[in-house]
């Protein structure tokens, strides 16, 4: 029984060796891609080219391997994202003899001369595309994408554009090897990417832009001070209720969405956002002119995965993802509606956390949670800061603030409505 050779290419046939050429040239049976066996000029050869499904490759190099030497030629490395690792599936490791050569990413940072040990690779080939979310790139500086025709430059650059991710230089390598029509593109601006055509193969790399600096310190941290937020007329919730707030939600899963309702200066949505990565932040704020603010704290602190929306809830929130966890921290007369709504679009074991300064919006949260199965838990929370005086210091009581949260029901256990 004679063992398969499984070649890399390379960029191009001038990456093989003459080891490599003396295989191919000694073979019977040459399998590869179409554009594969058109550098090879071996009249007395079998020629299989590789078309639709890999099974019938198989079973032809399996009837053939026998009787013939089988060379199949890989693009690149024939281990990465290549044939190699196909093949490895169907037959036995002893009878695959694997020659790597130059893959695609590193010959792609290496034209643009870029380490790539800390790259994170993505491919958008076959099954690979359907589960990938590009809302994970939030906390990556250096990505490589090996496109397909369908999941090309300007899909990623969509993508991109729809998660919010405006923080990269976004290049596009085509036709890597060919030394007449290789081509390096670099954009700045995402939105100039769907005015472009580009040839395939191509491979798309992004690099994290240095940040701007910025007037709050490298080091984030829950309960940061009030100061490092822009807010109007002390409208924010202090660190030390913050603090508190942001324990009750429970940000334990790093792609939570959450909706902060009634944001404010929007520091409660922007920890969180801290603390979820690769979930989503909605900031619902229905008045003009705090708008500007929260903007502003998104940022200042990069807050990729935020988006605002100027709205008196409920309106606009039917595009919105389903929230994992809700913060209520403001409503006035409508807050009871604001509340039923928030119970119903929860998902189930979401939590909602209302802060209230008010007596009777907290009999409000209480009786509502308790109508929809919640189970509330209250605390209450007095805060007092010291403040210097000429001969000592003196403590200054902030307003009290009751903290209510509440777990949401499995489905079939919600509440009945009435």
């Amino acid at each position: 029984m004679n063992s398969i050779d499984v070649i890399g290419i390379g960029q191009g046939k001038e990456d093989l060796t003459q080891k490599h050429l003396g295989l191919i040239k000694d073979c019977d049976v040459l399998v590869g891609g179409e554009r594969h066996l058109e550098m090879f000029n071996y009249p007395k050869k079998e020629m299989i080219p590789i078309k639709g499904h890999i099974n019938s490759i198989v079973e032809a190099i399996k009837e053939k391997m026998s009787r013939y030497k089988i060379v199949v030629l890989a693009s690149g490395d024939p281990l990465f994202y290549g044939i190699g690792s196909t093949l490895a599936q169907y037959f036995d490791k002893k009878q695959l003899n694997i020659y790597s050569n130059i893959s695609s990413v590193s010959a792609a940072f290496a034209a643009i001369k870029e380490p790539w040990h800390d790259a994170k690779i993505i491919s958008l080939h076959g099954k690979q595309k359907k589960s990938f979310s590009f809302s994970r790139l939030v906390d990556e500086n250096k990505i490589a994408f090996l496109t397909d025709p369908e999941m090309d430059p300007h899909f990623i650059a969509a993508e991109l554009i729809k998660e919010s991710l405006y923080d990269f230089k976004f290049c596009v390598l085509e036709k890597l090897g060919d030394r007449d029509r290789e081509k390096i593109t670099w954009f700045e601006n995402l939105d100039l990417i769907a005015k472009q055509t580009f040839s395939q193969p191509n491979i798309v790399i992004l690099q994290k832009k240095l940040k701007k600096k910025s007037s709050f310190p490298h080091e984030t941290y829950i309960g940061m001070e009030d100061s490092l937020f822009k807010h109007s007329k002390g409208l924010i919730t202090k660190s030390e209720i913050r603090s508190i707030t942001l324990s009750k939600l429970k940000l334990i899963e790093k792609d939570h969405v959450f909706w902060d309702i009634g944001s404010g200066s929007g520091s409660i949505g922007i920890e969180a956002s801290l603390q979820i990565p690769l979930g989503h932040v909605y900031a619902i704020e229905k008045h003009p002119g705090r708008i500007s603010d929260i903007v502003h704290n998104i940022k200042n602190f990069n807050c990729s995965n935020m988006k605002v929306l100027n709205a008196a809830f409920p309106e606009g929130i039917e595009e919105l993802k389903t929230p994992d966890r809700i913060f209520i921290g403001g409503g006035g007369e409508n807050l009871g509606q604001i509340i039923k709504v928030s119970c119903d679009k929860l998902a189930p074991f979401g939590i909602i956390v209302i802060n209230t300064v008010l007596l009777q919006n907290l009999e409000t949260a209480l009786r509502l949670l308790k109508e929809y199965k919640f189970d509330p838990h209250i605390v209450q929370i007095q805060v007092s800061r010291s403040k210097g005086m000429p001969f000592g210091d003196r403590l200054e009581a902030l307003n009290p603030v009751w903290i209510i949260s509440g777990l949401k029901p499995k489905i079939g256990q919600e509440y009945e409505k009435k």
